[in-house]
C-alpha cells in the first residue's frame, strides 16, 4: 500500500494505491469511488479493507479522495467526473497497471461519479462496474447502452437515494448487457443507506461484488 497524490484542476487530491503483484506483468485496474461522507468514519475503513481484499486477488487497486478534506460534505450531488478521470490516468501509467482493463466500484455519490465517467468515455473503457446505492441523472440513463457488465446492490429501506434509482437502472439497462440488481433489507441508521461495516447486507454485497469482477474482469497478469 502506498499513499500518495494526483492532480486534477489543479487541485492536489489524496489517493491510495494497493499494488498488483510484482511479477513483471500487468493486472487489472480498479478503482473505488467514495460518496459524500468521504472516507472518514465509519465508511473508510471498509472501502480500502475491500480495495486491500481486491489487491490480494491480483488487480492493482485505488482508493481516490476528491475532495481536499476528510469531512463529510453531504450536499454534494455533483459527479466528480474529471477527478476521477485524472485518479485514473495517474493510476494507469504506474508499472504494473494495465488500463485497458479497468474496473469501477462507486459508493453512492462515487457511484453516479462512476456511471457518468462512463457516459463520458467510448464504450468499452470500463468493462466491469459495481454501483452501490447510486443515483441516476438524465446523462446517465441515456448512456446505458454503453454500460460494461453491472452489479446494482441497494438497500430498500434507503432514504438517501431511493432504491427506485437501482430499480429503474436494473429495468433500462439491456439484455444484451449482463446486470444483476440485489437488495437488502437492513435497518441499520435512520437513513438506512451505506451498509452496516461488516453486517450481513456489507459483507454480502462485496461477496458478491467479488465474484461478479472475477467473472468479468479476471485478476490474471499480461
Amino acid at each position: 500500500m502506498s499513499n500518495e497524490t494526483f492532480v486534477s484542476a489543479k487541485t492536489t487530491y489524496k489517493i491510495t494505491i494497493y499494488p498488483a503483484p510484482s511479477d513483471g506483468k500487468k493486472h487489472p485496474v480498479i478503482l473505488l469511488v467514495h460518496g459524500n461522507f468521504g472516507l472518514g468514519d465509519p465508511y473508510g475503513a471498509p472501502i480500502h479493507g475491500f480495495a486491500k481484499d481486491l489487491a490480494g486477488l491480483g488487480y492493482m487497486t485505488a482508493v481516490p479522495q476528491y475532495y481536499e478534506d476528510d469531512d463529510p460534505h453531504l450536499t454534494d450531488k455533483v459527479p466528480h467526473v474529471q477527478t476521477l478521470a485524472d485518479a485514473t490516468a495517474a493510476v494507469a501509467s504506474r508499472p504494473g497497471a494495465d488500463p485497458k482493463r479497468l474496473g469501477l466500484i462507486g459508493f453512492s455519490l462515487g457511484a453516479a461519479t462512476a456511471m457518468t465517467f462512463i457516459a463520458s468515455k467510448p464504450s468499452g473503457t470500463v468493462k466491469v462496474l459495481a454501483d452501490f446505492f447510486g443515483f441516476l441523472t438524465p446523462t446517465i440513463e441515456a448512456a446505458v447502452l454503453s454500460f460494461p457488465p453491472t452489479i446494482i446492490l441497494h438497500n430498500k429501506n434507503d432514504e438517501i437515494v431511493k432504491v427506485s434509482n437501482s430499480k429503474k437502472l436494473n429495468q433500462l439497462l439491456p439484455s444484451t448487457i449482463d446486470h444483476e440488481l440485489v437488495t437488502y433489507d437492513e435497518r441499520w441508521q435512520i437513513v438506512n443507506h451505506a451498509f452496516e461495516p461488516g453486517g450481513t447486507a456489507d459483507v454480502d454485497s462485496r461477496s458478491k461484488t467479488t465474484a461478479w469482477f472475477t467473472k468479468y474482469l479476471p485478476p490474471t497478469g499480461n
